[in-house]
């Protein structure tokens, strides 16, 4: 896994040079570059899994055998007479997310999740180059892990 995760680490980084020359992104074929971070995500399923699971828990600044949670609180709502309720979404550990991770890489499934997941990997190996705000990858990450659990696992903690 060693030579796919350098591998994929120096791929994300070209084509992050080739897309944002002078820390700019280009006019000019620009949308290719949900293409090729999608190859790259099948052409490396561990390898992403790895970065994904590593930066989810060190975003959140969570040891790595410790569960990983996500609370999202829906409010009362008196129009549709539902009470409010509190949905958890969890992970053993990190090597369970990023078993999880693979399971949605390799299977067959919807379009929009493998996208999500090529777009996290690349900003998560070109977050410095990038210049991205924390928050705004640490609510990504979360809402990822959300999607990975319910396409994973049938049935919410």
């Amino acid at each position: 896994m060693n030579n796919g995760l350098i591998d994929l680490e120096d791929t994300m980084y070209r084509l992050y040079l080739m897309f944002y020359p002078n820390d700019k992104a280009i006019r000019i074929g620009f949308d290719a570059l949900p293409s090729h971070t999608l190859s790259l995500i099948s052409q490396y399923p561990e390898a992403t899994a790895h970065v994904i699971a590593c930066s989810t828990y060190r975003l959140h600044r969570r040891v790595f055998s410790s569960p990983f949670t996500v609370e999202r609180h829906t409010p009362r709502s008196l129009i549709r007479l539902r009470p409010a309720r509190t949905i958890t979404y969890s992970f053993d550990s990190q090597q369970d997310l990023a078993l999880a991770v693979r399971h949605v890489i390799t299977q067959p499934t919807d379009n929009q999740i493998l996208q999500e997941l090529a777009c996290m990997t690349f900003k998560i190996i070109n977050q410095p180059s990038l210049k991205l705000d924390i928050d705004s990858l640490q609510e990504s990450t979360e809402s990822l892990a959300i999607a990975v659990h319910k396409l994973t696992r049938a049935t919410t903690c």
